[in-house]
């Protein structure tokens, strides 16, 4: 057996139910709508700020690369002077009390000498 019993709930209270669900349901898209925006302005926000850092970085080695370009040229330059034949005598007389060596006759060689008699080295036939 199952009994029912109606009780009357008072009309008040069922609009104002309606009213809260609608009022929560525009409250919770409001608040939805709300963060998605602050989470795309804040990953934009970290995004120009990666890009930042990155250029940064960028140009700090295209300026270490121009710095290493001109100290290249200059080393360059150094070794042609440092290479100078006329630098490296001056240098070796000068600095090195070094004297370029006497001018000595050269021998005249001489092709047509008889072999030795007894040649140990000659093979025996």
């Amino acid at each position: 057996m199952t009994v029912t019993i109606d009780l009357q709930i008072p009309r008040k209270k069922i609009v104002g139910a309606e009213t809260r669900r609608k009022k929560t349901g525009i409250t919770f898209s409001i608040f939805l709508g709300v963060a998605i925006s602050f989470i795309l302005l804040f990953s934009v926000a970290g995004s120009h700020a990666f890009l930042v850092s990155v250029q940064q970085e960028v140009d700090s080695l295209q300026r270490q690369i121009t710095e290493g370009m001109g100290n290249s040229r200059e080393l360059r330059i150094e070794v042609a002077e440092l290479k100078n034949p006329e630098r490296i005598l001056s240098a070796a007389e000068g600095r090195l009390n070094m004297l370029p060596p006497p001018n000595r006759k050269q021998l005249r060689t001489i092709f047509e000498l008889p072999p030795p008699l007894n040649n140990p080295f000659r093979r025996s036939s």
